[in-house]
Protein backbone atom coordinates (compact mmCIF):
# COMPACT_ATOMS: atom_id res chain seq x y z
CA UNK A 1 0.00 0.00 0.00
CA UNK A 2 2.88 2.91 0.80
CA UNK A 3 4.54 1.72 -2.42
CA UNK A 4 1.38 2.06 -4.34
CA UNK A 5 0.52 5.43 -3.01
CA UNK A 6 4.02 6.90 -2.89
CA UNK A 7 3.23 7.73 -6.42
CA UNK A 8 0.08 9.19 -6.25
CA UNK A 9 0.48 13.54 -5.00
CA UNK A 10 -2.61 13.12 -2.86
CA UNK A 11 -2.00 14.78 0.41
CA UNK A 12 -4.69 12.93 2.38
CA UNK A 13 -3.28 9.53 1.00
CA UNK A 14 0.38 10.58 2.26
CA UNK A 15 -0.93 11.46 5.52
CA UNK A 16 -3.33 8.51 6.04
CA UNK A 17 -0.89 5.56 4.51
CA UNK A 18 2.17 7.32 6.07
CA UNK A 19 0.60 6.97 10.01
CA UNK A 20 -0.30 3.49 9.19
CA UNK A 21 3.07 2.34 8.37
CA UNK A 22 4.07 4.06 11.24
CA UNK A 23 1.65 2.68 13.57
CA UNK A 24 2.99 -0.77 12.03
CA UNK A 25 6.40 0.12 12.81
CA UNK A 26 7.58 0.13 9.35
CA UNK A 27 10.40 2.35 8.33
CA UNK A 28 11.38 2.81 4.50
CA UNK A 29 14.66 3.33 4.81
CA UNK A 30 15.17 0.26 6.24
CA UNK A 31 12.86 -2.35 5.29
CA UNK A 32 13.61 -6.00 4.82
CA UNK A 33 13.98 -7.42 1.41
CA UNK A 34 10.86 -8.99 1.13
CA UNK A 35 9.00 -5.61 2.27
CA UNK A 36 11.40 -3.69 -0.19
CA UNK A 37 10.78 -5.67 -2.77
CA UNK A 38 6.99 -5.37 -2.07
CA UNK A 39 7.31 -1.53 -2.16
CA UNK A 40 9.06 -1.46 -5.39
CA UNK A 41 6.41 -3.51 -7.09
CA UNK A 42 3.70 -1.56 -5.76
CA UNK A 43 5.30 1.42 -7.06
CA UNK A 44 5.77 -0.11 -10.59
CA UNK A 45 1.95 -1.11 -10.61
CA UNK A 46 1.21 2.56 -9.88
CA UNK A 47 2.99 3.24 -13.08
CA UNK A 48 3.02 0.47 -15.60
CA UNK A 49 -0.39 -1.47 -14.43
CA UNK A 50 -0.87 -4.53 -13.54
CA UNK A 51 -0.15 -5.77 -17.06
CA UNK A 52 3.12 -4.08 -17.40
CA UNK A 53 4.51 -4.79 -13.80
CA UNK A 54 6.43 -7.98 -13.10
CA UNK A 55 5.87 -9.39 -9.20
CA UNK A 56 9.40 -10.23 -7.26
CA UNK A 57 9.79 -14.10 -6.82
CA UNK A 58 9.59 -14.00 -2.95
CA UNK A 59 6.25 -12.61 -3.19
CA UNK A 60 3.29 -14.69 -2.07
CA UNK A 61 0.45 -14.95 -3.56
CA UNK A 62 -1.82 -13.00 -0.53
CA UNK A 63 0.52 -10.32 -0.50
CA UNK A 64 0.68 -9.52 -4.39
CA UNK A 65 -2.98 -9.37 -4.60
CA UNK A 66 -3.02 -7.08 -1.71
CA UNK A 67 -0.60 -4.84 -3.54
CA UNK A 68 -2.56 -5.52 -6.76
CA UNK A 69 -5.76 -4.00 -5.29
CA UNK A 70 -4.61 -1.69 -4.01
CA UNK A 71 -3.34 -0.61 -7.26
CA UNK A 72 -6.43 -0.89 -8.51
CA UNK A 73 -7.92 1.50 -6.34
CA UNK A 74 -5.49 3.84 -6.60
CA UNK A 75 -6.51 3.87 -10.47
CA UNK A 76 -9.91 4.40 -9.75
CA UNK A 77 -9.18 7.13 -7.49
CA UNK A 78 -7.20 8.83 -10.27
CA UNK A 79 -9.87 8.74 -12.47
CA UNK A 80 -11.56 10.84 -9.98
CA UNK A 81 -9.05 13.69 -10.13
CA UNK A 82 -6.66 12.88 -7.22
CA UNK A 83 -3.67 12.86 -9.59
CA UNK A 84 -0.92 14.99 -9.38
CA UNK A 85 -2.31 16.70 -7.00
CA UNK A 86 -0.74 19.90 -5.89
CA UNK A 87 -0.12 20.40 -2.33
CA UNK A 88 0.38 23.94 -0.24
CA UNK A 89 4.23 24.27 0.11
CA UNK A 90 5.68 25.81 3.14
CA UNK A 91 6.37 29.62 2.46
CA UNK A 92 10.28 28.91 2.05
CA UNK A 93 9.77 26.85 -0.44
CA UNK A 94 7.18 29.29 -2.04
CA UNK A 95 9.70 30.43 -5.00
CA UNK A 96 10.87 26.51 -5.54
CA UNK A 97 7.95 25.82 -6.72
CA UNK A 98 6.37 28.71 -8.62
CA UNK A 99 5.35 27.59 -11.76
CA UNK A 100 6.51 30.82 -13.68
CA UNK A 101 9.91 30.07 -12.39
CA UNK A 102 9.66 26.18 -12.84
CA UNK A 103 8.82 27.77 -16.63
CA UNK A 104 11.76 30.02 -16.70
CA UNK A 105 14.14 27.84 -15.31
CA UNK A 106 13.55 24.68 -18.48
CA UNK A 107 13.15 27.42 -21.00
CA UNK A 108 16.75 28.83 -19.70
CA UNK A 109 18.09 25.06 -19.83
CA UNK A 110 16.85 24.33 -23.32
CA UNK A 111 19.15 27.30 -24.31
CA UNK A 112 22.08 25.89 -22.52
CA UNK A 113 21.39 22.28 -23.82
CA UNK A 114 21.45 23.67 -27.66
CA UNK A 115 24.70 25.64 -26.71
CA UNK A 116 26.35 22.14 -26.34
CA UNK A 117 25.20 20.82 -22.54
CA UNK A 118 22.73 18.41 -24.20
CA UNK A 119 25.20 16.60 -25.13
CA UNK A 120 26.73 15.86 -22.17
CA UNK A 121 23.74 15.10 -20.30
CA UNK A 122 23.01 12.51 -23.18
CA UNK A 123 26.04 10.96 -22.18
CA UNK A 124 25.31 10.73 -18.43
CA UNK A 125 21.46 10.10 -18.56
CA UNK A 126 21.92 7.42 -21.70
CA UNK A 127 24.06 5.08 -20.41
CA UNK A 128 22.81 4.59 -17.22
CA UNK A 129 20.81 1.10 -17.37
CA UNK A 130 17.92 -0.84 -15.15
CA UNK A 131 16.02 0.82 -12.61
CA UNK A 132 17.01 4.67 -12.68
CA UNK A 133 16.35 6.91 -10.27
CA UNK A 134 17.09 10.58 -11.24
CA UNK A 135 17.15 13.21 -8.52
CA UNK A 136 16.24 16.71 -8.56
CA UNK A 137 14.33 15.24 -11.98
CA UNK A 138 12.91 19.11 -12.33
CA UNK A 139 11.08 19.82 -15.55
CA UNK A 140 12.08 16.00 -17.11
CA UNK A 141 15.24 17.28 -19.37
CA UNK A 142 16.76 14.16 -19.23
CA UNK A 143 13.66 11.89 -20.39
CA UNK A 144 13.95 11.86 -23.77
CA UNK A 145 17.76 10.31 -23.40
CA UNK A 146 17.29 7.23 -21.03
CA UNK A 147 17.02 4.02 -22.78
CA UNK A 148 13.91 3.09 -24.05
CA UNK A 149 13.80 0.39 -21.54
CA UNK A 150 14.89 1.58 -18.26
CA UNK A 151 12.86 1.64 -15.78
CA UNK A 152 12.42 5.54 -14.40
CA UNK A 153 12.01 7.26 -11.19
CA UNK A 154 12.57 11.25 -10.43
CA UNK A 155 11.85 12.75 -7.52
CA UNK A 156 11.93 16.45 -6.95
CA UNK A 157 10.96 19.27 -4.41
CA UNK A 158 9.20 21.58 -6.80
CA UNK A 159 5.71 20.68 -7.38
CA UNK A 160 5.38 23.18 -10.31
CA UNK A 161 8.69 21.63 -12.07
CA UNK A 162 7.26 17.86 -11.33
CA UNK A 163 4.15 19.24 -13.63
CA UNK A 164 6.11 20.18 -16.15
CA UNK A 165 8.39 16.75 -16.55
CA UNK A 166 5.12 14.91 -16.31
CA UNK A 167 3.54 16.42 -19.22
CA UNK A 168 6.97 15.89 -20.95
CA UNK A 169 6.83 12.24 -20.38
CA UNK A 170 3.66 11.98 -21.61
CA UNK A 171 4.57 13.67 -24.83
CA UNK A 172 7.77 11.27 -25.25
CA UNK A 173 5.66 8.29 -24.38
CA UNK A 174 7.32 7.60 -20.99
CA UNK A 175 6.39 6.41 -17.76
CA UNK A 176 7.94 7.77 -15.13
CA UNK A 177 7.35 7.74 -11.27
CA UNK A 178 7.57 11.40 -10.35
CA UNK A 179 7.42 12.00 -6.45
CA UNK A 180 7.52 14.99 -4.29
CA UNK A 181 10.50 14.49 -2.03
CA UNK A 182 13.92 15.88 -0.26
CA UNK A 183 17.41 14.45 -1.85
CA UNK A 184 18.22 14.49 1.51
CA UNK A 185 15.96 11.77 2.70
CA UNK A 186 14.72 9.83 -0.07
CA UNK A 187 11.74 7.48 0.24
CA UNK A 188 13.00 4.51 -1.10
CA UNK A 189 14.65 1.52 0.78
CA UNK A 190 18.00 0.62 0.40
CA UNK A 191 19.49 -1.20 -2.84
CA UNK A 192 16.83 0.17 -4.57
CA UNK A 193 18.12 1.07 -8.00
CA UNK A 194 20.85 0.04 -10.64
CA UNK A 195 21.33 4.03 -11.46
CA UNK A 196 21.39 7.34 -9.72
CA UNK A 197 21.34 10.45 -11.91
CA UNK A 198 21.93 13.95 -11.30
CA UNK A 199 22.12 16.62 -13.79
CA UNK A 200 23.14 19.99 -12.26
CA UNK A 201 21.06 19.58 -9.02
CA UNK A 202 24.38 19.28 -6.72
CA UNK A 203 24.82 23.03 -6.89
CA UNK A 204 21.56 23.87 -5.07
CA UNK A 205 20.82 21.28 -2.92
CA UNK A 206 20.31 22.02 0.69
CA UNK A 207 22.74 19.19 2.56
CA UNK A 208 25.09 18.13 -0.19
CA UNK A 209 26.90 15.30 1.86
CA UNK A 210 23.45 13.50 2.93
CA UNK A 211 22.35 13.77 -0.81
CA UNK A 212 24.82 11.98 -1.70
CA UNK A 213 25.32 9.37 0.72
CA UNK A 214 21.54 8.79 0.39
CA UNK A 215 22.12 8.30 -3.60
CA UNK A 216 24.92 5.90 -2.43
CA UNK A 217 22.56 4.12 -0.13
CA UNK A 218 20.08 3.20 -2.56
CA UNK A 219 22.03 2.04 -5.13
CA UNK A 220 22.49 -1.83 -5.84
CA UNK A 221 25.72 -3.34 -5.51
CA UNK A 222 27.63 -2.48 -9.06
CA UNK A 223 24.85 0.24 -9.73
CA UNK A 224 26.71 3.84 -10.47
CA UNK A 225 25.73 7.58 -9.64
CA UNK A 226 26.08 9.16 -12.39
CA UNK A 227 26.32 13.06 -12.28
CA UNK A 228 26.71 15.98 -14.62
CA UNK A 229 27.58 19.12 -12.62
CA UNK A 230 29.10 22.94 -12.97
CA UNK A 231 32.13 23.12 -10.36
CA UNK A 232 34.93 25.32 -8.92
CA UNK A 233 37.49 25.87 -12.33
CA UNK A 234 40.64 24.14 -11.98
CA UNK A 235 42.93 27.67 -13.08
CA UNK A 236 43.42 29.37 -9.85
CA UNK A 237 42.41 32.65 -11.29
CA UNK A 238 39.48 31.69 -12.39
CA UNK A 239 38.51 29.53 -9.15
CA UNK A 240 39.04 33.28 -7.48
CA UNK A 241 36.40 34.71 -9.44
CA UNK A 242 34.12 32.48 -8.85
CA UNK A 243 34.89 32.37 -5.58
CA UNK A 244 34.01 36.38 -5.42
CA UNK A 245 31.09 35.65 -7.43
CA UNK A 246 30.11 33.30 -5.34
CA UNK A 247 27.61 35.07 -2.55
CA UNK A 248 26.15 37.25 -5.12
CA UNK A 249 25.06 34.58 -7.29
CA UNK A 250 23.79 32.54 -4.53
CA UNK A 251 21.38 35.38 -3.89
CA UNK A 252 20.18 35.50 -7.52
CA UNK A 253 19.69 32.34 -8.14
CA UNK A 254 18.37 30.90 -5.31
CA UNK A 255 20.99 29.41 -3.21
CA UNK A 256 23.14 27.84 -6.19
CA UNK A 257 26.53 27.15 -5.21
CA UNK A 258 28.86 28.80 -7.75
CA UNK A 259 32.29 27.49 -6.32
CA UNK A 260 31.86 24.17 -4.81
CA UNK A 261 34.12 21.11 -5.23
CA UNK A 262 32.05 18.40 -6.58
CA UNK A 263 35.00 15.51 -6.75
CA UNK A 264 35.96 16.06 -2.91
CA UNK A 265 31.93 16.08 -2.29
CA UNK A 266 31.67 12.68 -4.16
CA UNK A 267 34.79 11.53 -2.58
CA UNK A 268 33.52 12.35 0.99
CA UNK A 269 29.88 10.71 1.04
CA UNK A 270 32.03 7.03 0.25
CA UNK A 271 31.80 6.68 -3.31
CA UNK A 272 34.40 6.21 -5.48
CA UNK A 273 34.79 7.84 -8.90
CA UNK A 274 35.46 5.34 -11.78
CA UNK A 275 35.09 7.94 -14.71
CA UNK A 276 35.70 11.60 -14.85
CA UNK A 277 35.27 13.96 -17.70
CA UNK A 278 35.86 17.38 -17.47
CA UNK A 279 35.12 20.28 -20.25
CA UNK A 280 35.58 24.59 -19.70
CA UNK A 281 38.58 24.29 -17.23
CA UNK A 282 37.43 22.21 -15.23
CA UNK A 283 33.53 24.35 -14.70
CA UNK A 284 31.55 21.40 -16.37
CA UNK A 285 32.29 17.98 -14.60
CA UNK A 286 30.84 14.60 -15.54
CA UNK A 287 31.32 12.11 -13.09
CA UNK A 288 30.18 7.87 -12.49
CA UNK A 289 30.79 6.95 -9.44
CA UNK A 290 30.33 3.35 -7.25
CA UNK A 291 29.76 2.35 -3.28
Amino acid sequence: MLGVTSINRCAACERVHGRWGRAAGLRLERLAPAEASAYTYGQALAVVGLAGAEPPADLSTRHRREIEAAAILMQLANLAGNRFLERAAPRSQLQVGDARTARLLDAGMRVFDRAGIGRARARVAGRARGDILEIGVGTGLNLAAYPADASLHGIDVSESALAIAASRASRLGRRVALITGDSAALPYPDASFDAVVATFVLCSVGDVGATLREARRVLRPGGHVRLLEHARGEHPALAGIQHWLAPAWARASGGCRLDHDVVAAVSNAGLHIVEERRRGAGVLVEIVAAA
